[in-house]
């Protein structure tokens, strides 16, 4: 991706960040794949609104986990809000919570999506088809995108 393409997708209304390092993380192609970038990007220009909990430089070193990991810069941890407040978090029950899995999922982008904590709901798992795992830590959604 471009650094205009980066830089839309940072600075789109429909992203917002828990630290600056997640921002910057999203900017530096050295630190995230293309391929995330534009999984990320597709989210939004569907109409979603994400908060982004971990990225790269916030998140645990997940190495042993193989390639698509946050380490190697294919992933992100966020969870979709219903406005552009921070910590305006769609209930995980909500039809737009799920559709944002549905979203993710049907993405030619993704390698796989993690539920944590109360996403890991029924429609959720349903939603988010066979890549779907139940991830580790607070509530967060897990975007792991191919490459």
């Amino acid at each position: 991706m471009s650094a205009q393409a980066r830089a839309a997708l940072v600075d789109s209304p429909k992203t917002l960040f828990q630290t600056d390092s997640q921002r910057a993380d999203l900017l530096d192609e050295n630190a995230t794949q293309t391929t995330l970038i534009a999984l990320l990007s597709e989210l939004i220009g569907k109409g979603h609104i994400i908060e982004f909990t971990a990225v790269k430089s916030d998140h645990d070193d997940d190495s042993n986990l193989g390639r698509h990991c946050h380490y190697y810069g294919f992933c992100a941890d966020c969870w979709p809000l219903s406005s552009a407040t921070p910590g305006a978090y769609l209930d995980a029950t909500d039809s737009r919570f799920t559709q944002f899995v549905a979203d993710a999922a049907a993405s030619r982008y993704r390698w796989q999506i993690g539920l944590a904590g109360s996403a890991w709901t029924a429609d959720a798992i349903a939603a988010g088809g066979a890549t779907v795992f139940q991830d580790a830590g607070a509530d967060h959604v897990h975007l792991g995108a191919n490459g």
